[in-house]
């Protein structure tokens, strides 16, 4: 029987384009059930406003129980003692006490949040887990290591430095080369960071057998970590002169 459809013209053939080869476990297929669905109208906004009340209740609360007086208009010729950086950058601040400058503010920082963290998802490319806290059992145990082995670090570090910082410097000005600069300020820092990162790894190999989702729960557990540490320490236990004092024998700020 002849076709009756479209017919090309006289010379003419139709032609295929392939674009592209999609493998099969590549395609993610996403059974998704009426009653684990959510609407955006009223439920999901419901929940977020009573969220966003209860929090700024609990600021108002907060702002009540705990007095944070304004300080006077400062003053060019009479600096604070000590002078600290907002919240948000003690971090930096509490670096620039351990190590060089422009590696404390500029070289760590950088790496840290715009090589580090970005490049987590092109490392770790396994879907296995995904959408999950800790991803399995292991995870949740990796990240609990990682939690207790930064932070004891990080404390033991900054208080190792204020012990030995002044003895250290004068033996590296007379016996190691780059003398008070270059060894305690670039070699020992980037030494520390390498090395114990790179332990970390290790131990969560050996000890639980981590995989890349493993080592990356690690790593980015342990920054978080180092990050909350820093906060702290610069908060709550740097005093005038920025010497070291415990929390609770902080004192105040000299005007």
């Amino acid at each position: 029987m002849p076709s009756t459809g479209p017919q090309p013209f006289a010379g003419q053939e139709k032609r295929l384009r392939l674009l592209a080869f999609v493998r099969q476990d590549s395609v993610v297929r996403v059974d998704k059930r009426v009653e684990d669905t959510a609407m955006v109208w009223p439920h999901l906004l419901v929940i977020e406003f009573i969220v966003a009340m209860l929090w700024l209740i609990a600021l108002f609360v907060i702002s009540a129980l705990f007095n944070a007086p304004l300080q006077d208009h400062s003053n060019p010729d009479h600096t604070p003692n000590p002078s600290k950086a907002p919240w948000y950058l003690l971090q930096l601040q509490e670096l620039l006490l351990h190590m060089d400058k422009g590696l404390a503010g500029v070289i760590v920082p950088s790496i840290a949040i715009f090589i580090f963290l970005p490049v987590i998802p092109y490392i770790d490319r396994s879907r296995e887990g995904s959408g999950r806290y800790f991803t399995n059992p292991s995870g949740f145990r990796i990240f609990a290591f990682s939690s207790v082995y930064t932070t004891v670090l990080t404390f033991g570090l900054i208080f190792l430095d204020a012990a030995i910082r002044t003895p250290f410097l004068g033996f590296a000005t007379a016996y190691l080369p780059g003398g008070k600069v270059l060894f305690p300020d670039y070699i020992v820092p980037i030494g520390v960071m390498l090395g114990l990162s790179a332990l970390l790894v290790f131990l969560v190999r050996r000890l639980y057998g981590a995989d890349t989702r493993g080592v990356m729960i690690a790593l980015f557990t342990g920054f978080v970590c180092v990050f909350l540490v820093l906060v702290f320490v610069g908060t709550s236990m740097r005093g005038p002169g920025m010497e070291l004092f415990a929390p609770w024998n902080l004192p105040k700020t000299i005007e």
